[in-house]
This record gives C-alpha cells, structure tokens and sequence, in this order.
C-alpha cells in the first residue's frame, strides 16, 4: 500500500467520538512511525538481508555526491537532504546497500568505525583496490579506499528510512510477520493508539472547546 492508504487503514479501524476522528493524523503517523520500526527489527533479527525489499532508493536519478574533508581526510556521502535512516544492530545499520551508478563498478562493504580507525594506520585492506569499506554514522557515510572514478560518479543508497519521510504517494512494505504477543502489524499500531485517552466531551461545546 501506499503511504496515505496506510494512515487512512489505522484512523478508520481506530475508535471515533461521535462523528469527529478520534486521532489526529499526525498521531497516527507517530505511531505507524515507531511500530513499523518495531517490525523492522523484528525482520532484522529474521534475516537482516530481508531488509533490503523495504528500502528506499536515492541517487538512482542523479547521483550522490562524494566528497572530501580535509580536515579528517576522510571521503564520505551526506544523507539527501531531510532524511534520516532507522538504525540497527550490525555495522550497515540503516544503509543497507551502496552502488554505483553502473552496477559493479565497485562492491562496498559496511565496517564499523573502530575498524575504520585501526586500518588507517596500514593493513593488507590497501591491496584490495576494488572494494571500498563504508561506515554508517548519524548524517552521513564515510568511506575507506575510495577512488577517484567513484568520487566523479557519486553513488547510489539503499535506506531503510522512518515512515514520516516517505511520501503520500510513496510505496511502503509493511512486514507481514507477528511480534511475541502474535500481534501483527495492524494490531499492534492500534494497540498503541489506545493508549492516548479520549476527549471527554461535553453538550453544548465543540470538538475543539472539548480539547481546551
């Protein structure tokens, strides 16, 4: 389903008051936030290559740019603009795949910063000039034997992102699997709405007087 249809699923299985929407939209895309996050884990913890069909790909029209930082001199990639990735536990976290433009110009390989440290400083890695190691930090990913063709074609991302950054319009997997009370997807997210209590309302006011 597309975005927009999954918001409108968990608002219209939700309980109402009288004829006015019980949650506000952007409370349901908190909670479809956290929860579809839950379930992404719980893939993870299946088999974390399953997370690659939940993805969502940048850099496929035009290309990420590769850049470098003197200071460090490290290469390294910015995440596109206004996007985070949700992060798990292995050394990928929520980058799940980096290409080239043309396929195969080059494989990466996720390393963890420490690893990133310790082979700076020399190691049998410079004689693989065909692989290029990437560690995933916050805001961007930095890089180890990067080339030169590379840095001039940029590259492409595979992200595993929060649902409130997919558009309306975008497609978005969910994970038809059960969690350890054998909730799925649906049930969960509506199991959390629950939580926010109701307005109590009262004759003669409005929906919104009612709030105050």
């Amino acid at each position: 389903m597309i975005k927009q249809e999954i918001r409108s699923l968990i608002i219209n299985l939700s309980p109402k008051y009288e004829e006015t929407e019980r949650h506000h939209p952007r409370v349901v895309d908190s909670v479809i936030e956290k929860v579809l996050a839950e379930f992404y884990n719980l893939v993870f913890l299946r088999s974390p290559l399953e997370l690659q069909r939940h993805t969502k790909q940048f850099g496929y029209t035009v290309a990420i740019a590769v850049a470098y930082e003197a200071a460090t001199q490290l290469y390294y990639s910015n995440l596109p603009t206004g996007i985070d990735i949700i992060p798990f536990p292995d050394k990928a976290s929520g980058v799940r795949r980096i290409s080239t433009p043309i396929q195969g110009g080059a494989t990466f390989y996720p390393m963890d910063v420490r690893e990133m440290d310790l082979i700076q400083s020399g190691s049998y890695v410079h004689t693989l000039t065909d692989k290029v190691g990437y560690a995933t930090r916050r805001t961007r990913i930095e890089y180890y034997n990067m080339s030169a063709a590379i840095v001039t074609s940029g590259v492409r991302l595979d992200l595993i992102i929060p649902f409130s950054q997919f558009l309306d319009t975008d497609t978005v997997l969910v994970p038809e699997l059960v969690n350890n009370d054998g909730q799925g997807f649906i049930d969960r997210a509506l199991q959390v709405l629950s939580a926010v209590k109701p307005v109590e309302l009262f004759e003669n006011k409005t929906f919104e007087e009612n709030k105050q």
